[in-house]
C-alpha cells in the first residue's frame, strides 16, 4: 500500500514519469533497511575454563534481546544474536573479529569474559568502527590501557574489587603483612599493580608475590611456595576454573588462620564446586539480594532456565543482560544504528538502583567508558545444602568509594579518528 501511494504521487507530479524508479527504490531500501534484522555477535570463549562463564553471559544477553523483540525488535527490526567462540588467543581473537566485520557483516559485538579475549577483539573493532559491549572481563587495563572509543566495560573490574576488600580485610589486623598471588596474564598483573597502591593506603605492607601460570597445571607447587612466605592477608587473583582446582587443594584450616581474598567469585566458579572453600570475595550482584527487581528477574530466569545447569542466575549473567538492553536503549533513544549518535548515548549511560537491581546508582563513566557501580563483599559457606545457599552478603559499597583512580586520565581515540560505522 505505501509503495502504491508514492507510485501514485510520482505519476501525478509535472515530469515525474523518469523519477519514479529513483523514488520507489529509495523508499524500498529504506523498508528494506527496516526490515532486515539487526545482527549481534556474542563473543566468548565456550570451550576451556571460561565455557561456563560464557554460557551465563550468553543467556543474560538474551533475556534482553527477548524483552525487545517481544514489543517489535529496535527501530523495527528483529534482534538476532548468535554466538562464536574466539578462542583464548588473542591472534585468534583478532582474526575472528575481522572476519564477523567484514564478512557476516555483524551490526555490534558483546561478550569478551577473558580481558585478553576484549583487548584483542575490540581493538579490532574500533579499526572499523564497531561498538565493542564488553560485558563480563575484569582486568583495570580494559578501562584504561586497552580502552576504545567504541568500547564500553560494564563489568567491575580487579581494582574496583580490591579496593573494596582490602580496607575490610585489613581494618581490624595489627599485623599487616600481604602476599600476593596473582595468575600469570595481563588481567593477574592489572589487578596487582592496582592492589598495592590499596595495601598501602590500608597501612599494610606487600612481602612478595607469587606469579601462577595461567594453565595452572599444578596447584600443590602454588600453595607450596605461598606457604614459605610468612603473610597476614593473600590477595589472590586467579580466575574461572582455575580458582576451583586451587582452592579444592587449600586445607580449610589455613583459610581460618590467615586471611585470603578473591577479587572477584563469580557464581560460575562456585556453582561447579559447592563444597569447595573459598575466601572472602568481591561480586556485583548475587540472586539472593533484597533489592528491587532482583526477585522478578530470578524468576524470570529461573523460568527459562531453572530445569538446565546454572539453574539460578549470577553476576555475569546480570552484567550481561545489563550490558545489553543499555546497547538497545541506546539505540531507540538515538532514534539510529549510527555509532557515534550511540557512543553519545552510552557516554551519558544512567541506571537508578531499582533497574539495576543493586543498591546504588550507576553510570558511565565518559573518560575510560567503564560503568561505575555497587561493589559487594560476599563470603561462601561450602557446607550450605544447595549451591545457591552458598553465597553470603556481608556488606556493600557505592561506586564513588571503590572508584580506580587511573582511569580520570584514560585516553581514548578521538571521533575524527573513529570509522563511522552504521549497521
Amino acid at each position: 500500500m505505501a509503495f502504491a501511494l508514492v507510485g501514485l504521487i510520482a505519476t501525478s507530479l509535472p515530469g515525474a514519469a523518469g523519477k519514479l524508479p529513483a523514488i520507489i527504490g529509495i523508499n524500498a531500501a529504506a523498508a528494506a533497511e527496516k526490515t532486515t534484522p539487526l545482527v549481534i555477535a556474542h563473543v566468548a570463549p565456550t570451550t576451556g575454563r571460561f565455557a561456563l562463564h560464557a554460557e551465563a553471559d550468553r543467556r543474560g544477553a538474551e533475556m534482553a534481546i527477548d524483552e525487545f523483540n517481544a514489543r517489535g525488535g529496535v527501530l523495527g527490526r528483529e534482534i538476532v544474536l548468535f554466538s562464536r567462540d574466539p578462542s583464548l588467543d588473542a591472534k585468534q581473537s583478532a582474526r575472528v573479529a575481522e572476519e564477523l566485520i567484514t564478512q557476516t557483516k555483524v551490526g555490534f559485538m558483546i561478550g569478551a569474559i577473558s580481558s585478553g579475549v576484549a583487548a584483542s577483539m575490540s581493538a579490532v573493532c574500533q579499526k572499523h568502527g564497531v561498538l565493542f559491549i564488553n560485558t563480563n572481563s575484569s582486568a583495570p587495563s580494559e578501562s584504561v590501557e586497552d580502552a576504545h572509543r567504541t568500547k564500553f566495560v560494564f563489568d567491575a573490574h580487579g581494582a574496583n574489587f580490591y579496593r573494596a576488600l582490602i580496607k575490610y580485610a585489613l581494618a581490624n589486623k595489627k599485623s599487616k603483612r600481604v602476599l600476593l598471588l596473582t595468575e600469570n596474564n595481563a588481567w593477574g598483573r592489572g589487578n596487582a599493580e592496582a592492589t598495592r597502591r590499596y595495601i598501602a593506603e590500608s597501612g599494610g605492607a606487600v612481602v612478595g608475590e607469587v606469579l601462577a601460570p595461567e594453565a595452572l597445571p599444578d596447584p600443590l607447587d602454588v600453595l607450596k611456595r605461598v606457604a614459605a612466605i610468612p603473610a597476614d592477608v593473600v590477595v589472590t587473583s586467579i580466575s574461572g576454573d582455575n580458582q576451583i582446582k586451587l582452592f579444592a587443594q587449600i586445607d580449610p584450616q589455613i583459610l581460618e588462620r590467615q586471611s585470603w581474598i578473591v577479587g572477584e567469585v563469580d557464581w560460575e566458579e562456585l556453582y561447579p564446586a559447592p563444597g569447595t572453600p573459598r575466601p572472602l570475595f568481591g561480586t556485583t550482584w548475587a540472586w539472593n539480594l533484597r533489592t528491587p527487581g532482583t526477585a522478578e528477574f530470578v524468576a524470570r530466569y529461573r523460568k527459562r532456565y531453572g530445569h538446565t545447569k546454572l539453574n539460578y542466575p549470577g553476576d555475569v549473567t546480570h552484567a550481561a543482560y545489563l550490558a545489553t538492553k543499555a546497547l538497545l536503549t541506546a539505540i531507540e533513544r538515538a532514534g539510529t544504528t549510527e555509532n557515534s549518535a550511540l557512543i553519545q548515548q552510552l557516554e551519558n549511560y544512567r541506571r537508578t538502583a531499582s533497574e539495576g537491581m543493586q543498591n546504588n546508582d550507576a553510570y558511565m563513566d565518559p573518560v575510560s567508558h567503564h560503568v561505575q557501580q555497587t561493589v559487594y563483599i560476599a563470603r561462601w559457606n561450602p557446607h550450605a545444602t544447595r549451591p545457591e545457599l552458598g553465597i553470603e552478603i556481608l556488606g556493600q559499597v557505592p561506586p564513588e568509594q571503590v572508584r580506580f583512580e587511573r582511569e580520570k586520565t584514560t585516553q581514548l581515540e578521538s571521533p575524527a579518528d573513529t570509522p563511522r560505522y552504521t549497521p
